[in-house]
């Protein structure tokens, strides 16, 4: 089920990213040296069409897998490597001074 969850994660990642990449932003009608910019600046903007709604489900699921993942990750045994190091016990203590 874990690993699931995390190709379903992996997979929104991408698919978010081009989504997000694929959206225009909300000066890019405007030129950098024209005056277009002052139209576009009051007025209303834009329907919420699509793309936008499908960027937000899927930042939601996103969301809730990050949430999942976390809760899931938290309740595997979490062992360590170093539980299995022997560390050998020194025959004599160290001098100090040389």
């Amino acid at each position: 089920m874990y690993t699931l969850i995390l190709i379903l994660h992996f997979i929104v990642c991408i698919l978010l990213i081009l989504l997000v990449l694929l959206q225009s932003g909300k000066g890019s009608a405007a030129g950098i040296f024209g005056a277009s910019g002052a139209d576009n600046l009051f007025a209303s903007p834009t329907a919420f069409n699509a793309i936008n709604k499908f960027t937000a489900i899927l930042a939601l699921v996103l969301m809730c897998t990050s949430i999942i993942l976390t809760i899931a990750s938290n309740k595997k045994s979490s062992a360590s490597v170093l539980d299995n190091v022997k560390i050998p016990a020194s025959s004599a203590p160290a001098q100090a001074g040389k």
